[in-house]
């Protein structure tokens, strides 16, 4: 066989191989599910009895031989992977409270029985995931009807769920039925929960709960079957909806979420406010400790949502749950559990609201890509808030304190990093939160204010209750502005590389100033004032070659200076007319919009 044909065999062997993942990443696809669940508390004992109908679209380009389930409440065990990986982070707070869990304090999730397609299997847990293998696979375009009994011990309130938490609240029911795990072209996403993200997959969710009639039940979905009360409830179906034993069935529907969760209090006293069509539930302890705070939330929530439209698009369900339950501040799918009071609740509440946009409608995998919720979420934030703290105007301040503050304590780690595997906990918040927020931050200063804007409403067109990745997110901003923005994606999320400019020198030549700049560091495009001693001010900008196009949405008129070469270390440029005994000072990033991590050098002060 000669050389040549030996070849070409080979290029279409090579071919064959490849051609059934090359032919199945041609269109996007996700999953779909849809959960009919009937559960009944027991309030004396605490543990749910729950049947769980549901079906599995696959609607993968793969053959399913398995299937996984979350059972997240078998990491509320004394010993547990998720109790030692808190010992182990560093985690002050869960080491506390770890410290005094007894037996009477653990929760957990049994699967009593399991049928799929009518086949009865025995489910391999490995702690807090469930693993099924089946006899005969789900092929691809058909679905799996999958039918599951199940107990869970409700835990003590430690992180997210339980009973009784610190501020009353009888029963905060989250991460409480075997849940699906999320199948997409990464395959099974079956991290053990650590305390950490989480995953799931779009669908709709029928959830009927059986409790106490004196038990007000609040949560995702919308209530079918009652009506809230300033305290309590009434029957919207004409009957009593009482049985001998004292019960009651609440039932809600939700359609395009990823989660179900859920609280009950007897205690509670409700408030309801409608805003373009919304309708805002605020359940919440009616006392001299907590009432200050909810009455500013209820106040000011109009203002906020409107910045919310304005900013990042419409809300697009038909309720929304402020919930004072849980333990510490959680979101989930239409509802946000909100432990008490705190200094910054109003910022907390916003936080929690606008996770329904980069956690709810955008269902990223969180413990991959954390930051898309956390950061983003933190962007959002601050800027809904500002409509009671109205005295912020440059909100990348903080988060860049922060930021450079843990990574003073500690050896930084990648964002790219998975939720459960820093290092440390702090190395997390930097991560997640900080580093994060200033992501957004930073394509903002590169980009501008409109078109953000703009990025973040086309961002919600085209990903709506799809499951965008960080290269969909950050294309989203090239479209926008026409700017190259992937050498920057790769910097930021995958490196440690800081942002180190510099004012080297500056040298006067008759009516112009000769200016050398310098980056040690991650590379940025700078934007500079000379401040004149007369009061005045010149505005310049220096373009990064690896943008592509420079920047043409400015705050003030700015003159755009010739490119800087991201493989270039110093920048020299002739600024003309601008002569020495004019100038008080010159400065980079005038508006501190950049996390410069020594900006000592930043300013140059010419001398008499």
């Amino acid at each position: 066989m000669s050389k040549k044909i030996t070849l070409t065999c080979l290029f279409f062997l090579t071919l064959s191989l490849f051609a059934p993942s090359l032919f199945s990443q041609g269109g996007y696809w996700q999953q779909k599910v849809e959960y009919t669940i009937q559960a009944s508390l027991d309030d004396k004992k605490g543990f749910l009895l729950g049947k769980e109908k549901l079906t599995y679209h696959n609607n993968s380009p793969d053959e399913l031989k398995e299937l996984y389930f979350h059972t997240y409440w078998n990491a509320f065990k004394i010993g547990s992977h998720a109790f030692q990986h808190a010992i182990e982070s560093g985690d002050e707070e869960w080491i506390d409270k770890l410290s005094k869990v007894t037996k009477k304090d653990e929760g957990y999730i049994k699967i009593l029985s399991i049928k799929v397609n009518g086949t009865s299997y025995t489910p391999t847990i490995l702690e807090s995931i469930a693993q099924i293998k089946l006899t005969e696979s789900v092929k691809p375009n058909t679905s799996a009807q999958v039918e599951i009994e199940f107990e869970s011990l409700i835990p003590a309130c430690l992180n997210r769920a339980g009973k009784n938490n610190t501020a009353g609240t009888d029963f905060t029911i989250t991460q409480w039925y075997p849940k699906i795990c999320r199948y997409d072209k990464q395959g099974w996403h079956t991290d053990q929960y650590l305390g950490k993200e989480f995953a799931g997959t779009f669908g709709k969710y029928d959830v009927s709960i059986t409790c106490n009639k004196d038990l007000v039940v609040a949560g995702t979905g919308v209530l079918q079957n009652k009506k809230y009360k300033n305290k309590g409830w009434e029957s919207t179906t004409g009957k009593a909806d009482i049985d001998k034993n004292d019960l009651t069935t609440w039932q809600f529907l939700a359609e395009n979420v990823h989660d179900f969760a859920w609280a009950a209090e007897k205690e509670w006293v409700h408030a309801v406010s409608t805003v373009d069509g919304v309708d805002f539930h605020f359940f919440y302890h009616d006392t001299e400790e907590f009432k200050p705070a909810w009455t500013t939330l209820m106040l000011f929530w109009a203002d906020a949502y409107a910045v919310c439209k304005k900013e990042f698009g419409i809300y697009p369900y038909q309720q929304f749950s402020f919930i004072q339950a849980g333990e510490g501040y959680m979101e989930y799918p239409m509802c946000t559990m909100l432990e008490a009071g705190r200094s910054d609740f109003f910022n907390t509440a916003c936080h929690e609201f606008i996770h329904n946009f980069f956690y709810g409608i955008y269902g990223t995998d969180e413990n991959l890509h954390h930051w898309m919720d956390e950061g983003l979420t933190s962007y959002a934030e601050v800027r809904l808030a500002n409509v009671v703290n109205k005295s912020k105007d440059n909100f990348a301040i903080e988060p860049t304190q922060n930021y450079k503050y843990i990574r003073a304590m500690n050896n930084e780690e990648p964002i790219s990093t998975s939720a459960n595997f820093y290092s440390t906990d702090w190395n997390y918040y930097n991560g997640a939160y900080f580093k994060g927020q200033l992501f957004p931050e930073l394509i903002r200063y590169m980009i501008g204010d409109s078109l953000m804007r703009i990025g973040f409403h086309n961002y919600y067109k085209n990903w709506k209750f799809k499951h965008p990745e960080p290269n969909d997110f950050v294309k989203n901003f090239e479209d926008v502005s026409g700017m190259e923005l992937t050498w920057f994606q790769n910097y930021w999320l995958n490196t440690t590389n800081t942002i180190d400019l510099g004012i080297d020198s500056v040298t006067f030549k008759g009516n112009d100033a000769f200016i050398v700049f310098s980056s040690n560091g991650l590379p940025i495009p700078v934007e500079f004032t000379v401040n004149m001693k007369d009061g005045s001010k010149k505005y310049f900008y220096i373009p990064l070659d690896l943008t592509n196009n420079p920047k043409t949405n400015f705050l003030r008129k700015t003159t755009t200076l010739p490119y800087w070469s991201g493989a270039e270390k110093k920048y020299r440029v002739l600024v003309k007319d601008i002569k020495k005994p004019m100038v008080s000072n010159i400065s980079i990033d005038t508006d501190n919009f950049i996390p410069d991590i020594k900006p000592g050098n930043n300013t140059f002060i010419p001398m008499n």
